[in-house]
């Protein structure tokens, strides 16, 4: 993937450009075990400024800010801010 990075819970892009998120469930319990049914899913806030694939690649598409949220199978979700440029 291309040379943007991820800063926590941010992420800043070119136009046109693409950046892939790695994210992984995590059992709120060390000691429960994770039972994973299907995969992570990834919503845009803003179809029009990015798109995010099911495998969570996000490909800047004008520019402006908004939010990809990852989903996790037990409903846990993350925000992360996406700023193109």
């Amino acid at each position: 993937m291309p040379k943007e990075k991820a800063r926590k819970n941010k992420v800043s892009l070119k136009k046109g450009k693409k950046f892939r998120l790695k994210a992984i469930a995590v059992a709120g319990n060390p000691k429960l075990r994770l039972g994973i049914h299907r995969a992570i899913g990834y919503e845009s806030s803003d179809e029009k400024i990015t798109t995010v694939s099911d495998k969570g690649v996000i490909k800047a598409v004008e520019k402006g800010t908004c939010y990809v949220y990852a989903y996790a199978q037990n409903g846990v979700c993350k925000k992360i801010k996406v700023t193109v440029r």
